[in-house]
């Protein structure tokens, strides 16, 4: 399914769980006896632990009833290094590889969450709640270095650049507290999600190949230890390409401030 589909269908599923809260019988017939942040349904949020990754996270939830309501988060982090990069590099020890690779690198990343919570408890968007989700993720990766040995007993690189996408299903686990009338605290407490992501690099060298050089190349390509996905590459006299298609996984924490209206 195309992800602008997939928005499509969330949002009119939105739509008529909204048309249908309007048209039954509810609590909030009765709003005199309803606390006040019962009545709104509406709120934007903003995660500022997510800066910590350099990344920028909004969410806009609207209560549907006591018990469900919709989200929609969206998160960017602009083009520059990896977020922690010196920190990932510190923790590869003696792999002084990794510090080469990613030494003129940088990345680019967006997300679409769309959710559906069910609360427990007092509810209309108050206390613990069990969300499913999608997500999509869309990266852009640049300037990666890949090093080989030449034969005139020198050094020169292949720098690979490319996209990749994932699409993962997940669970997550929180809750959210009132912080008076309008102001709300989310805590994310885990949201594990797993998947597929598909993805390719290719860089070109400046000179051709020839396969002593070629060889050094698919080894240093071979000495990736990449943590998920189906890893594989290959090489020719111009240069590496580079793909990733396989499984795909993550996990969604952090705390968001958001305003009731």
């Amino acid at each position: 399914m195309k992800t602008s589909t997939f928005f499509v269908l969330f949002f009119l599923s939105l739509n008529l769980c909204f048309s249908q809260e309007n048209n039954a019988p509810s609590l909030e017939q009765s709003e005199n006896l309803q606390p006040i942040y019962t009545q709104r349904k509406n709120i934007p949020k903003f995660a500022p632990t997510s800066l910590i990754f350099r990344n920028f996270q909004f969410q806009y939830e609207r209560v549907l009833n006591r018990r469900f309501s919709a989200a929609l988060t969206y998160s960017t982090i602009p083009e520059g290094e990896f977020p922690f990069q010196d920190l990932l590099v510190e923790n590869s020890g003696e792999d002084v590889e990794l510090e080469r690779y990613l030494e003129n690198s940088s990345l680019k990343y967006s997300s679409f969450t769309p959710e559906i919570r069910i609360y427990f408890g007092d509810g209309y968007g108050k206390g613990f709640y069990l969300a499913p989700f999608y997500r999509h993720t869309e990266y852009e990766i640049r300037d990666l270095q890949f090093y080989y040995d030449t034969d005139e007993g020198g050094e020169e690189m292949v720098t690979t650049s490319g996209d990749l996408s994932s699409n993962t299903f997940g669970l997550q686990v929180g809750s959210q507290f009132n912080l008076g009338n309008r102001l709300v605290l989310d805590w994310f407490i885990i949201g594990p999600h797993y998947g597929t992501a598909r993805g390719d690099l290719e860089g070109r060298s400046t000179e051709t190949l020839s396969e002593t050089e070629q060889k050094d190349l698919d080894e240093s390509l071979s000495d990736i230890d990449f943590p998920v996905g189906d890893f594989s590459h290959e090489v020719t006299s111009r240069g590496a390409r580079i793909k990733l298609d396989g499984p795909w996984a993550g996990i969604r924490a952090g705390i968001a401030i958001g305003y009731r209206f």
